[in-house]
């Protein structure tokens, strides 16, 4: 399968998700377990013109999980081979693109307006699906459950919000049993 390489490192990643304490700054809760995962999404090459005639291109994906759009920064992205994949893809390569799409058109809607400038989405075109990687470390709650907090395993950045929402969905309903 189609992947892409973590740049952060396991030792990293564990420091990036050791949470401080928040009035003891000293105090610090590790995670009891950390595992690199990866959510598999679909990738689109955009071309967007703005009304000077200069045309810029972006990646966009779509998680194939939930259908979440994002704008991907594509210099750190070095391809790899997986042989096992950990969440199946919930969406066919046409919903995506119809999303994309649908995205791409609002997200330009919007930047048009906050920057007073038109811009168009003049092309677009599939990368097909990559599974991207992610550190998650896990935390027990004092009430015998578990918690999770995610980390872009590229880019560094901590998930929230609407990533949180992916991965709690791919969790708890879209793992595929492992092998061993």
């Amino acid at each position: 399968m189609n992947a892409y390489q973590p740049l952060i490192e396991a030792k990293e990643a564990f420091e990036f998700l050791t949470l401080r304490g928040r009035f003891f700054r000293w105090k610090k809760t590790p995670p009891k377990k950390l595992e690199l995962i990866y959510l598999p999404y679909y990738f689109f090459q955009l071309g967007v013109k703005n009304k000077k005639g200069e045309e810029r291109r972006f990646l966009a994906g779509i998680d194939a999980v939930s259908g979440s759009f994002a704008l991907v920064d594509d210099k750190n992205l070095k391809p790899k081979e997986i042989s096992e994949i950990e969440f199946s893809p919930q969406l066919e390569l046409e919903q995506a693109e119809e999303l994309v799409l649908k995205e791409a058109r609002w997200f330009l809607y919007q930047k048009s307006l906050q920057e007073r400038e038109r811009y168009q989405l003049v092309s677009w075109e599939s990368q097909g699906l990559f599974y991207y990687p992610y550190w998650v470390g896990y935390y027990p709650n004092p009430g015998g459950s578990w918690d999770f907090l995610a980390l872009d395993a590229i880019s560094g950045i901590l998930q929230g919000g609407r990533a949180r929402r992916i991965f709690i969905l791919a969790f708890s309903r879209f793992r595929v049993p492992s092998s061993a």
